[in-house]
């Protein structure tokens, strides 16, 4: 049966080998799985969040700083049963939660997983996307997730068409995030604040971009009561891993004006959450994809 997980629905049989548009066969392929402290504080807490990197994606960010797990070959291959006793094994090591990173094209499979340990799971389980979600791909989810954690990346589409290969981003998303919340309702913390239920957006502000992050966030408030979830405002976009064919925008960082102007009109809109300091550019947070870390146990 052909594949229509993600919005690009490219109908291949990813079953019998065929890859996608993600890049990838249907078999489980994950790069990366450990406890990761550079999350937001109410994700990572003081024990780390345990993310579990999986390889392969259907968006085509041209900056994106994951890019080294994109190919077929890279990583380790997981059964869906593999899979689940991999959530539980970090459970194990001290996870505050169970962090699925880029995860849309594995989402049949992941559900499968869930459902077979989510009795003995007693920590949150984490969607963490890039916003580029088809709603009856996410309601397979409903009852296993319990945070959404998606990318809300642009307004424009000639943005979103140039610098991630996908116009209708916008429009996708928009649909995405209601049916997150819809699952999820207001976001909830324990007596420690950690987030253990509800929807946290994510906001890349790019250089060049500050109209359109401003944008972003109006098209937010509009869509979502702000008060009901929490906006994670980021500033540390790199030039890093954008190559040299990349916009001459995306050769620089952003700057302070840019980045302030943005978190600015967020307070106006009345969103509350977690923005980050000039310190957090770098690629020192980005994850050590040259070896596969996996839970010991």
């Amino acid at each position: 049966m052909g594949c229509t997980l993600c919005p690009r629905r490219c109908g291949v049989d990813r079953a019998r080998g065929e890859v996608g548009y993600c890049g990838m066969p249907a078999e489980v392929r994950v790069a990366r799985a450990a406890l990761h402290p550079f999350e937001e504080p109410p994700i990572s807490g003081t024990r780390g969040s345990g993310t579990v990197f999986f390889v392969g994606c259907s968006l085509r960010c041209v900056y994106c700083q994951n890019s080294a797990i994109r190919s077929p070959d890279a990583g380790k291959l997981f059964s869906t049963k593999e899979l689940g006793e991999l959530f539980l094994a970090l459970q194990k090591e001290g996870a505050h939660n169970i962090n699925l990173v880029t995860p849309t094209h594995y989402a049949d499979r992941i559900a499968e997983a869930l459902s077979a340990v989510r009795e003995r799971l007693s920590i949150p389980v984490v969607y963490n996307c890039g916003g580029y979600e088809r709603v009856e791909t996410l309601r397979r989810l409903e009852g296993l997730v319990d945070i959404y954690l998606p990318d809300f990346k642009y307004s424009s589409a000639t943005l979103s068409g140039e610098y991630s290969a996908a116009p209708d981003y916008s429009e996708v998303a928009t649909a995405a995030l209601a049916e997150m919340l819809r699952q999820t309702g207001e976001v909830r913390f324990d007596g420690a604040g950690l987030m253990t239920r509800g929807v946290m957006v994510r906001h890349l502000v790019l250089p060049g971009s500050r109209k359109d992050s401003m944008a972003v966030l109006d098209l937010i408030a509009k869509t979502l009561p702000v008060s009901k979830i929490r906006l994670s405002l980021m500033r540390q976009y790199t030039p890093d891993f954008a190559p040299r064919s990349a916009p001459k925008c995306l050769q620089r960082r952003v700057t302070s004006f840019e980045y302030d102007s943005v978190m600015a009109h967020a307070r106006f809109l009345g969103f509350e959450g977690y923005f980050q300091t000039g310190e957090s550019v770098g690629t020192a947070f980005t994850p050590d994809f040259s070896k596969c870390v996996f839970p010991k146990g």
